[in-house]
């Protein structure tokens, strides 16, 4: 077998293991969007627990003196945009679950109307064939 005959039939035996492995790929990241979507959310949701925790914080420094009031001020504006711009990625994250969601359960009733429609017609039909 010559080189290049060689070179073309390891080039399209790789071509046909990436055909069939493709499908297993995407189902694994199909499956795996949902828990990283999950994972996501958790992960934004304890940054914003520790930015509330450190402007307490800083809340309680300054109540026992131990930093000044311009630099408490300057550093918890700082957590508090971190704060808002978290709140604001949760808020994102909730409106595409709820539009996914209701779009699904519109799905679901538009599937039963089809169902109820189908059962009738199929009624309507053995109905029909008994009177004549």
């Amino acid at each position: 077998m010559s080189i290049a005959g060689l070179l073309i039939s390891l080039l399209l035996a790789g071509v046909a293991i990436a055909i069939v492995a493709r499908p297993l790929f995407q189902s694994r990241r199909s499956g795996a969007s949902g828990v990283d979507r999950g994972r996501q959310e958790e992960q934004l949701r304890t940054l914003y627990e520790r930015v509330l925790t450190n402007i307490r914080d800083l809340d309680e420094d300054l109540a026992t003196g131990k930093i000044s009031a311009v630099d408490q001020r300057e550093e918890r504006e700082v957590w508090v945009q971190q704060g808002i711009g978290l709140l604001r990625a949760l808020d994102e994250m909730a409106k595409e679950t709820s539009a996914a969601s209701s779009q699904m359960d519109a799905e679901g009733v538009d599937q039963a109307i089809e169902a109820a429609v189908a059962a009738y017609r199929q009624g309507g039909s053995a109905a029909g064939q008994g009177r004549g």
